[in-house]
């Protein structure tokens, strides 16, 4: 959703005399000496409408913290990408690009003389009256920030954002995105941009920052997104006067999206995989030595699991092209006629892996869940040691299990079998042993080999 606050931003420059959409990128960083000409004539336009031909994230980018991965991502790096970008040919079509809405947003905040959180907070957000909105100058919202959610497990929140702010800096609440979602109806300081960035673009799927989705009697401009812990939907139907927005504190992005469009058009979204026979795509392929992706279906949607990981979602996003925004991966397929993928082409910070199918025994298929009644449930309640200090505790609450590992925070584990269990977070399992009794006894956990834990309370 940043991404239409960043081109609002852009517009209100524009509206301002010091920018214009069909300005270059030669011409907003004209310091900067450009190692293609095709990338320096790219448009802001083109990067608001996703038609830039950039990649999804600069291949200079690092990501050596994935808890927040934007942090270090400074301009220096993005304008050494820039300069050095040397496409053999820059495809003017459709592709989502998180580098080029960051870009676009480094432009904007130049335009205005501020840097992107005081351009954004000066511009836009007091403007529009959204009163806890921020891309953070306002550190007294932190203590108002929802804990994320992903795979089981609490995930830290990103608010690292620097040069790529752009793309996915701020931080909102439902009554402030219900402000603008106003004051694209009835007015405000900035009504005529707000209009403006409304227009449509190039093949009509696209305004500026703004996707469309058309039905035989309506148009919802809308946008959708995730970053770590966290996803987010917002659609407005400028004739019906209506909008919708969703802010989940999961990452399961893919699923507020569905949520959001059955609110606002009462249907699926555009390219929904829901219908899709996956089939084609389910198998294992090799990333690596010893390092395998393992796609399967769970409940009619495409997920990715690598070897030692969790679990993701993975949603359409083109044709035999699905990703995951949060972690910026996307997987591509070729066209199979129906038949299994040979290849699958896996994406991430703009490095490409061709990973063949392999054996599909050399991957981790997910495991079905199945219902525990609480009462056994605290059967396993306790404490387990494996040695000296290194306990796992184990704890029911509200008819589901968790278990922590000494120094490590609680993660929820789900039952797969009697007395089995496992994370979603990682790639591991607990199994639990009965005496003769019937009482719980020992623990095992299965992670990169067994370890056996006795019971001690």
């Amino acid at each position: 959703i940043t991404k239409v606050f960043t081109s609002l931003l852009t517009q209100v420059q524009i509206d301002a005399g010091r920018l214009d959409w069909d300005r270059t990128l030669a011409d907003s960083l004209p310091d900067l000496k450009f190692a293609n000409t095709d990338v320096a004539s790219i448009t802001l336009r083109e990067l608001s409408s996703h038609t830039s031909g950039l990649p999804r994230l600069p291949a200079n980018m690092v990501f050596d913290n994935l808890d927040d991965p934007y942090a270090n991502y400074d301009r220096k790096l993005l304008l050494e990408f820039l300069s050095g970008f040397d496409p053999d040919s820059l495809d003017k079509g459709y592709e989502y690009s998180n580098l080029g809405a960051g870009l676009l947003g480094e432009i904007a905040a130049d335009a205005a003389g501020a840097p992107y959180p005081l351009a954004m907070q000066r511009d836009v957000l007091d403007s529009l009256a959204m009163e806890s909105t921020t891309s953070g100058l306002r550190d007294e919202f932190s203590d108002r920030l929802v804990i994320g959610y992903s795979n089981g497990a609490d995930a830290p929140n990103w608010s690292g954002f620097d040069a790529l702010a752009g793309a996915g800096a701020l931080t909102s609440s439902v009554d402030d995105i219900f402000t603008f979602i106003d004051s694209n109806f009835r007015g405000s300081a900035i009504a005529s941009s707000l209009e403006a960035i409304r227009r449509e673009q190039g093949d009509g799927t696209t305004a500026l920052g703004w996707h469309l989705h058309r039905t035989d009697d309506k148009t919802v401009y809308w946008h959708n997104g995730g970053t770590g812990g966290y996803a987010s939907f917002l659609g407005i139907d400028i004739e019906d006067r209506s909008g919708v927005v969703v802010l989940s504190a999961s990452t399961d992005y893919g699923g507020i999206t569905d949520l959001g469009f059955l609110m606002i058009s009462g249907g699926p979204p555009p390219d929904s995989d829901a219908d899709l026979d996956l089939s084609a795509y389910i198998g294992v392929y090799e990333l690596g030595p010893d390092f395998y992706l393992t796609v399967f279906e769970e409940n009619a949607r495409l997920h990715g699991r690598a070897t030692g990981q969790a679990a993701f979602p993975l949603r359409q996003v083109g044709k035999n092209e699905f990703s995951y925004a949060a972690a910026s991966i996307t997987v591509r397929f070729p066209e199979t006629a129906g038949e299994p993928a040979a290849t699958m082409t896996f994406s991430q910070a703009g490095n490409e892996i061709a990973a063949p199918r392999v054996d599909s025994s050399l991957g981790s298929l997910p495991l079905g869940e199945i219902d525990v009644s609480p009462e056994v449930l605290n059967d396993y309640v306790g404490q387990y040691r494996f040695a000296p200090g290194m306990i796992m505790t184990v704890e029911e609450r509200d008819g589901r299990l968790y278990a922590q590992l000494s120094g490590q925070q609680y993660f929820e584990v789900f039952a797969f079998d009697t007395d089995k269990f496992y994370y979603k977070v990682v790639d591991a399992k607990l199994y639990f042993e009965r005496d003769d009794d019937n009482l719980v006894t020992t623990l095992t956990l299965d992670q990169n080999g067994l370890q056996i834990a006795r019971r001690i309370e």
